[in-house]
């Protein structure tokens, strides 16, 4: 039996990790090992985590760097808002993807553990 799956996450892993300027969480890599992208309701709240594959291409399609360099977007409420983890201390924001700027990130969790904590 191949572990092909598991040896293609793990390289999609490494090649997103050499591609962020930031040190992701442990957890958050952690939960790609196992799930690669989901759709989920935290707090009455949509969450769609995009692929690995796609977060550093959509950060740039959305100019994350320029507006707030200090997070790094992994999904989105499906509308208007971004997720992101702060890159410096790993908690969880909500941002505007229209006027999309520090001052109007909100804080949701303290980290990525406690996001998914609190999945319904």
């Amino acid at each position: 039996m191949s572990n092909n799956n598991n040896d293609t996450q793990s390289d999609e892993i490494e090649k997103f990790k050499r591609q962020i300027n930031f040190t992701p969480p442990e957890e958050f890599i952690h939960f790609f090992k196992k799930i690669n992208k989901t759709e989920m309701n935290i707090n009455n709240e949509c969450l769609i985590i995009w692929p690995l594959a796609d977060m550093v291409r959509l950060n740039k399609e959305y100019q994350a760097d320029e507006y707030v360099p200090e997070f790094f977007i992994f999904g989105s409420d499906g509308g208007s808002e971004a997720y992101a983890i702060e890159k410096t201390t790993g908690c969880i924001y909500q941002i505007p993807f229209i006027g999309m700027s520090k001052e109007d990130a909100i804080l949701k969790f303290k980290d990525f553990s406690e996001l998914l904590d609190n999945i319904k």
